[in-house]
């Protein structure tokens, strides 16, 4: 199985490209572009996609999920990713510990919502931060 752990930031990725019968590995640096990633994507051909969970690990799994290859998005608030027990934090250390991991089926994975469902939340999330500057508005006209 080729495993494509992905760790995504905000401007430059990289990618472990990790061979789980032979542990073999190799790495790859992307920048965080839509484009640059389905390039990545479909030239690597892997058969899972690994990422942590993030603030554009909601656009990314919608471009794995579209090249139908499987896709674990993983909850970093485990005992294994807090930084008092991870000796060597780089992303290339990062990118192979996800791979590794999830060839030994040992993450925590979460749920991406569809992208409906997520620009609804947004809306909602908006819509609170109105509602509190309208309160605050409120309260400070009603002080004076």
């Amino acid at each position: 199985m080729k495993i494509l752990a992905l760790d995504l930031s905000k401007f430059k990725s990289v990618g472990c490209v990790y061979e789980a019968e032979s542990g073999e590995h190799r790495y790859r640096r992307v920048n965080t572009r839509p484009a640059e990633l389905h390039d990545l994507l479909v030239e690597l051909e892997p058969d899972r996609v690994v990422i942590e969970v993030s603030s554009v690990s909601g656009w990314v799994s919608d471009l794995v999920r579209a090249l139908e290859i499987e896709l674990q998005v993983v909850n970093t608030n485990g005992e294994a990713w807090r930084w008092r027990s991870v000796k060597q934090k780089h992303d290339q250390a990062d990118a192979l510990k996800l791979a590794r991991l999830s060839a030994m089926n040992q993450l925590d994975l979460v749920h991406v919502p569809a992208p409906e469902i997520r620009q609804w939340r947004a809306v909602i999330k908006y819509r609170q931060h109105l509602v509190g500057r309208r309160t605050d508005i409120k309260n400070t006209c009603a002080s004076y």
